[in-house]
């Protein structure tokens, strides 16, 4: 670990805040100024005790904290770092890249499986497709920030607008908009639901693990609908706001 990141960590013996608590703002206030980015590394439990000349347990119990407020995350062989947080501002609608953009972070995608087949019955009534034999596009992906997974996520469209994945770039919704089918409008619906083996081993969770899945279903010109695509999201990372409004007569 470099000298100028541990040098950013500071403690006052003589406050009368806890020492714990102090490292834990210190940890927050270089994210939010910006010398800390979502998947960087942070010192370890030893280095942090050598450089601040504290105990273990102050130390542990500061990371502890910040592990259970999902700032932190612990990769096992590889260390800590800053957790990724994707933050969406509903109804505001925007694609992986922009929110992980908005997060500070840079989007990274892992191909996990690519198909064209046959539509299934869901897919043909979400699509608006009326012959028994359209075909569809299958894309999952393992959606990433700085390195970091926070979730799995299925699109399904329409064969016609992605012919190869050659033709895909990092963003989906980018590559729609230059088919001229760019994501105008869409609806999300958002379901509690538990990991199977599947999902477990792509975002390295247990079984049974809670997350949040995301179905959003987009539309482009004239409300005709491109996009069908399901994203099982680790809890810890995603954020999404709602701004309500009181019905006034």
């Amino acid at each position: 670990m470099s000298t100028t990141l541990l040098n950013m960590f500071h403690l006052d013996g003589s406050s009368s805040m806890p020492l714990y608590l102090q490292l834990v703002h210190t940890v927050k206030a270089a994210i939010d100024s910006g010398q800390l980015r979502p998947g960087d590394a942070v010192p370890s439990e030893r280095e942090m005790v050598e450089k601040l000349v504290v105990a273990r347990g102050t130390v542990r119990k500061a990371f502890q904290q910040l592990f259970e407020e999902g700032i932190l995350v612990r990769n096992q062989g590889s260390g800590t770092f800053v957790a990724p947080h994707v933050r969406q501002s509903l109804p505001l609608l925007e694609s992986f890249s922009e929110m992980a953009d908005a997060s500070g972070g840079k989007a990274q995608s892992e191909l996990v499986g690519y198909q064209r087949r046959i539509a299934t019955a869901e897919e043909r009534g979400t699509l608006q497709m009326n012959n028994d034999k359209s075909e569809v596009v299958e894309l999952t992906r393992l959606r990433k920030i700085n390195g970091i997974a926070v979730s799995l996520q299925t699109a399904v469209l329409p064969a016609g607008l992605l012919s190869t994945i050659n033709e895909l770039d990092e963003s989906l919704y980018l590559h729609l908009e230059k088919k001229g089918s760019p994501v105008l409008c869409a609806t999300q619906r958002f379901s509690a639901v538990a990991a199977d083996g599947k999902l477990a081993h792509h975002l390295n969770i247990k079984e049974n693990e809670p997350l949040l899945l995301v179905t959003r279903k987009g539309y482009t010109h004239n409300n005709i609908p491109v996009e069908f695509t399901k994203t099982w999201c680790l809890n810890d990372y995603y954020d999404f706001t709602i701004e309500l409004h009181k019905n006034t007569p």
